[in-house]
């Protein structure tokens, strides 16, 4: 009974406990639901989807399929709010040459002073494409040391690149800059 899911409904087998955000009691409650996807062009539904996956980002692409299917064409311009934010949507866009208009998850806090301050951060970090490396607050080299993969739920390979610092003695950020033990 459970399939792909993490979890089912003992009284509606076919729903996945979810986390309601309008719960009054504000503590973040699991109940039985669905995911619920509407597509609207120029204010009319054009399309509907029920899912029993929790994550707006594993729906997009069945949903444009979906849509694609039931209507006979493809959207130029997909229009969602952050939670449709990933790697594999972004892909899947370009790919079927469809624009993007999906915010990034992280859109607010990178607007914030404190984050584009933060010279610790990866994303602030001076990088040199050549030669494949980051220069720490400090002056030194990060060089590549690894690619990471993994697969998502419907199988799209994410490859995460690692970088270690060629050398963090006496250096007098480490507190702030190294993350591990």
């Amino acid at each position: 009974m459970l399939g792909t899911r993490n979890s089912y409904s003992k009284t509606d087998l076919d729903a996945t406990f979810m986390r309601m955000k309008e719960d009054h009691m504000r503590n973040g409650q699991l109940k039985p639901a669905y995911k619920v996807q509407i597509g609207v062009e120029s204010e009319y539904i054009v399309g509907i989807g029920l899912y029993s996956n929790p994550t707006d980002t594993t729906t997009l692409i069945p949903f444009l399929k979906r849509l694609r299917t039931n209507i006979g064409r493809k959207y130029t311009n997909v229009i969602a709010d952050a939670g449709y934010a990933s790697e594999e949507n972004y892909s899947y866009l370009e790919e079927n040459k469809q624009n993007a208009y999906i915010k990034p998850a992280d859109y607010e806090i990178r607007k914030t002073k404190k984050y584009k301050k933060n010279i610790y951060r990866v994303e602030n970090l001076s990088y040199d494409e050549i030669g494949d490396y980051f220069t720490c607050p400090n002056g030194k080299r990060l060089n590549h040391a690894y690619d990471g993969k993994r697969k998502t739920e419907n199988g799209y390979e994410v490859v995460k690149s690692y970088y270690i610092c060629e050398s963090c003695e006496g250096c007098p950020h480490r507190e702030k800059c190294y993350k591990g033990k």
